[in-house]
């Protein structure tokens, strides 16, 4: 190929690659900020996706929990720069699930998709992201649910919100989640099970009007701590699950149980039973 065509052509396949990725994010944008239909529930939610957390697992596996709600559309972002406060104007549930760093990789660059090099992404924990999140759970009401991850964001006044510290994992063991809270909502009837391979970041919880939900034990480390918990905050409410880095948490029917039970209970919604409960081990 003459070397001028070739140069030509490369330009024009970067200008596509370009105007794919913007019509793509401006597609996103569009579908976010669709008015809301009568009756919807609406769910957004950010997962990470770094190399020790696979995003996409996570919100298929979240996807899979409420299958059976068809009035309930999920907004995931799936990248830390595609969000804006606007995203959370009429939400009725924000679930989050980021660690401290930027994205590693901006898949939604000018490249389109198809890179030669890595381009980081963009950060989440800003202070106008977290002061979009507190305002619209305490001032609107819309239910937070945060997981795994998200208490080692960094950010200390959104941890001082949602009233804990957190306390990094090692690397992932086997871990039996116990010590279920029989009289919270979200923890009633539950029963104690297993995961073979996840990591177990723990808190410390700061004020005694906020509930634990349930404890950990990490069977090699032998290392124990809450693992769940819950309060509230204005108008709205906050619900915490540290289970769940890997897709070995969302295979157990009881945590999939839990994160139902913890979403209606974070809208203020009656809980209705989840179509696969189980309690495969003891309920005590």
């Amino acid at each position: 190929m003459d070397p001028k065509n070739r140069s030509v052509s490369a330009g024009t396949a970067g200008m596509a690659l370009a105007a794919g990725a913007a019509l793509a994010s401006a597609a996103a944008a569009s579908a976010a900020v669709k008015p809301k239909a009568p009756g919807e529930t609406r769910v957004v939610a950010l997962f990470g996706l770094t190399e020790r957390c696979n995003g996409i697992a996570q919100e298929m596996a979240v996807r899979r929990v409420f299958d059976s709600k068809r009035d309930w559309r999920f907004l995931f972002v799936r990248g830390a720069r595609l969000f804006t406060p606007a995203l959370l104007r009429d939400a009725d549930l924000f679930i989050v699930c980021r660690g401290p760093e930027p994205d590693p990789v901006d898949l939604f660059g000018e490249d389109g998709g198809i890179g030669e090099r890595v381009v980081p992404g963009g950060a989440f924990w800003t202070d106008a992201n977290v002061a979009a999140i507190r305002e619209n759970v305490e001032r609107r009401g819309m239910g937070l649910l945060a997981m795994q991850a998200t208490v080692l964001c960094g950010h200390q006044p959104f941890l001082e919100f949602i009233d804990v510290a957190g306390i990094a994992p090692h690397n992932p063991e086997p871990v039996w989640y116990t010590r279920f809270n029989p009289e919270h909502p979200i923890t009633r009837g539950a029963g104690k099970f297993a995961v073979m391979n996840d990591e177990q970041p723990l808190v410390l919880i700061k004020s005694p009007s906020t509930a634990t939900l349930f404890e950990s034990t990490a069977v090699h480390e032998k290392r124990q701590g809450v693992s769940g918990w819950a309060l509230e905050r204005g108008r709205g409410r906050v619900a915490g699950l540290l289970p769940g880095s890997t897709g070995s948490a969302f295979g157990a029917p009881e945590f999939r149980n839990l994160v139902w039970r913890s979403a209606h209970w974070a809208m203020r919604r009656d809980i209705p039973a989840y179509p696969e409960a189980e309690n495969r081990y003891y309920t005590k």
